[in-house]
């Protein structure tokens, strides 16, 4: 009998042989069916595996874990259909009308204007019992970085006054719609707007004023100039009528501009890798040439708390209020200070108006500043040249700003003797990217001035800074309509409506009537629209680009320090030429919607923990505070059908935002613009969707052909010769950087766009370089009795100065 064994049965009702081996026949059976087997069960893994793969691609494309949408794809079905719309219409579009009434009432007129004066005084009684924002803090600095002059300021208390006292007006007799009501008597208020100019214009002026004055010589102080009110393309929607910010249309709150940031906007992550973030960085530093909305104060230009004390509340107070499931509510934050930009006077009394204090016209005001003060503070009147900081290593930077309360410098850098710096737009200093490109056009200021100086030894001071400032502003110019507005608007729109630069010759389409003053819609949501592409991390690349450095982009916000060290400007700005942008899209990164201005040592200091703010709340909030209508009215504006469910937003929308938007707002028509416009598809050929695309053009159309001293234009008394506007015409940006950095040796020629097989990194060298021999004047010694006089001629062909 066999042995036991493993394989022994230890209980068994029967008897059976025992073999000392299996049949070899079942083995192998039993071997292939186990083989089969394996395979059936490979193949459906591997089906399962190529789904999960094809699922997990296609929920990044269209949607997150969460819910949310990606807005990658473009509005591919649309775009003739758009085109054709934005082709049939008149441009630049005409603004809405809004209808005034005379009063010849002037006991009504003076009981009105008492009763704001009056109001104006319970505010400034308010203010001493307000509290102010402590220096230190997310918020001060964000009011600081919309900065407010001492002129917009005392303008601001007229205009609260006329907000109350056309409050007045429509409480005591008038019916229906808020309409303007103009005066037909005499005010000591009013006159100073309603009174027509009594500004003598020179038509044959060589220069711009700086504060935009006699540009247009039909409206020489309205159309453009600083400190007027931001351009109505369509009325006002406020609560009341009047100032009240906007709520639904039902008459109920909206949903606080913070819960759509949080549920419509996102973070999302997702680079656009045709363009760079100098794209960006050039958006910035032409709207704050062209955009510095006044923001409210108090009477003695300090700051505003509405978050702090709640027994006194300031007049001019909107915070955004933070709900109950906002994940800030877990640390008892339950507001997000905000306060409401300054109104403006006008002639009559009619709904509230906001202020820009700059010139609407791409001149380089960013550069210089519009006041006259100003402008003399940055000059060093000799040789034409701006003021600089020389530091130990013999590089210029901007003048310093020794003001310990500008919200930028901090005592451990002034410890070192490092200040944050001046220019002619405060806000020079917001971040590291802007303030290197405030330091690149000041130190190409003073190029141009000394090289000017050297070819024409008989200019004065004046005419030398005067003519590099000229030369300043179409070079500005020059790049924003070459570079820039291409990427935003696609060159199919640049060639129709004649956008491009000429290549040849003047433009001739210059047009008096054009308004070009900046509309409340582009300053306030539509040219906002960049801090979507903004990315969370910064990188910064050494002359070897092989050592990138990457820093959190809020770490850079007032942060100019670095440009104190040796070849930091030069890692910026190699770094901004080299990082992807972020789709346009609804969403933002976390570093504009969690750390705005916050300092890492107030987040991680428990005793006085601060949250940095949320800029996407804030500028929906900007956006209601301004009464801007919702975004159906805008679609409306631009001559697209104007939707009247949330289902008509699917054309031009992907679901997934569509659903959070539906999910939020109880009537299309609450829609706010800024979240609209930023949730829709991008044209082929663009960045924006086309309710962007259509406010952007509008405005860029105006500023081009709206502007008499626009670079191309023909008249050479003002302009340029022939030969002078070919050069200007060499104009880039990337040339620009390379002679004006301290050692940016190599570049893409096109910095806007990312390096590729056709704009590669090159030499400097190899960028072409205006040449200002052509600014030259041609002297000719005239006999005058026994003397000589310099008269100056015609330049020759032949000139030729190195």
């Amino acid at each position: 009998m066999a042995e036991s064994d493993e394989r022994t049965r230890l209980l068994t009702n029967e008897n059976r042989p025992q073999y000392s081996f299996n049949s070899s026949i079942a083995r192998e059976r039993k071997k292939r069916v186990k083989q089969f087997q394996c395979l059936l069960c490979g193949i459906f893994l591997c089906c399962i595996i190529v789904a999960l793969i094809v699922s997990i691609v296609f929920s990044i494309n269209v949607t997150f874990d969460d819910g949310t949408a990606s807005n990658n794809s473009t509005n591919e079905t649309a775009p003739v259909e758009i085109f054709n719309i934005l082709m049939s219409q008149t441009w630049p579009l005409k603004d809405e009308e809004i209808k005034n009434i005379t009063s010849n009432d002037s006991s009504q007129w003076k009981a009105a204007l008492l009763f704001g004066s009056k109001e104006l005084d319970k505010k400034d009684n308010i203010e001493l019992n307000t509290p102010t924002l402590p220096v230190d803090t997310p918020s001060y600095r964000h009011q600081k970085v919309t900065p407010t002059s001492i002129k917009a300021l005392q303008l601001s208390r007229i205009g609260y006054l006329e907000e109350y006292g056309a409050k007045y007006m429509h409480r005591n007799g008038s019916k229906g719609a808020i309409m303007k009501i103009c005066p037909n008597v005499t005010s000591n208020y009013l006159d100073e707007f309603c009174q027509k100019s009594t500004i003598t214009c020179n038509e044959l002026q060589r220069y711009r004023s700086f504060d935009g004055t006699c540009n247009n010589l039909k409206n020489p102080d309205k159309f453009g100039t600083s400190f007027r009110p931001f351009r109505r393309a369509i009325a006002a929607d406020y609560g009341d009528g009047i100032s009240s910010p906007r709520v639904s249309k039902s008459g109920q709150p909206l949903p606080t501009a913070r819960t759509v940031s949080l549920i419509v906007h996102r973070p999302f992550y997702r680079d656009d890798v045709k363009f760079s973030v100098m794209l960006a960085v050039w958006g910035q530093f032409v709207d704050h040439d062209i955009t510095a909305t006044a923001l409210s104060k108090g009477s003695n230009g300090s700051s505003i708390s509405c978050c702090g004390d709640q027994s006194t509340i300031h007049p001019e107070c909107f915070p955004v209020i933070i709900d109950k499931d906002d994940p800030l509510m877990k640390d008892n934050v339950t507001c997000m200070e905000f306060v409401r930009s300054a109104p403006t006077p006008t002639c009559c009394l009619g709904s509230r108006q906001q202020m820009n204090q700059v010139t609407a016209f791409i001149d380089g005001s960013v550069i210089y500043g519009v006041e006259h003060s100003l402008v003399s503070s940055l000059r060093t009147m000799q040789g034409g040249t701006l003021k600089m900081y020389v530091t130990k290593d013999n590089r210029t930077l901007l003048p310093v700003s020794q003001n310990v309360n500008d919200g930028c410098n901090r005592e451990d850098a002034r410890k070192k003797g490092e200040y944050c710096f001046e220019a002619g737009d405060s806000r020079s200093n917001e971040n590291l990217h802007l303030t290197s490109m405030h330091t690149i056009w000041a130190r190409h200021h003073n190029n141009i001035a000394n090289n000017l100086s050297r070819i024409n030894p008989h200019w004065n001071d004046e005419q030398i800074f005067q003519e590099t400032r000229k030369i300043i502003g179409a070079q500005m110019q020059h790049i924003t309509y070459k570079e820039f507005l291409p990427i935003l608007l696609g060159p199919e729109i640049m060639k129709s409506f004649n956008l491009y630069p000429q290549k040849t010759g003047n433009f001739q389409s210059y047009n008096d009537s054009v308004d070009a003053t900046i509309a409340n819609n582009f300053a306030t949501a539509a040219f906002r629209f960049a801090h979507t592409i903004i990315p969370g991390l910064m990188k910064f690349l050494a002359n070897d680009s092989k050592s990138p450095e990457f820093i959190e982009m809020h770490k850079m916000l007032f942060n100019p320090f670095k440009l104190y060290e040796p070849g930091e400007m030069d890692r910026a700005l190699r770094g901004a030429v080299n990082t992807n942008i972020e789709a346009n899209d609804p969403f933002f990164t976390n570093e504009l919607k969690q750390h705005l201005f916050e300092r890492d040592e107030e987040k991680n200091n428990t005793k006085t923990k601060r949250y940095g703010l949320d800029l996407v709340s804030l500028n929906i909030q900007r956006g209601r505070d301004h009464g801007l209508p919702g975004y159906v009215e805008w679609r409306s504006h631009c001559g697209f059908k104007k939707p009247e469910t949330f289902s008509d937003f699917s054309y031009d929308m992907d679901e997934y935002s569509l659903s959070n938007i539906k999910s939020l707002y109880r009537d299309v028509e609450d829609v706010d613009l800024y979240t609209g416009a930023l949730s829709e598809k991008p044209l082929n050929g663009s960045i924006l969707g086309p309710t962007l695309t259509c406010l952007i053009l509008d405005q860029f159309i105006r500023l081009k052909y709206g502007d008499r001293y626009w670079y191309e234009n023909p008249n050479e008394e003002i302009g340029f010769n022939p030969r002078q506007l070919d050069e200007i015409r060499k104009t880039t940006l990337a040339k620009i950087i390379c002679d004006n950095s301290d050692n940016v040796t190599h570049i893409q020629p096109r910095v806007m766009e990312r390096i590729s097989q056709n704009n590669d990194n090159i030499p400097c060298e190899k960028i072409p370089r205006m040449n200002l021999t052509y600014w030259k004047d041609n002297l000719r010694k005239i006999p005058m009795g026994d003397n000589q006089m310099d008269v100056k001629t015609s330049q020759s062909n032949d000139i030729h100065i190195s």
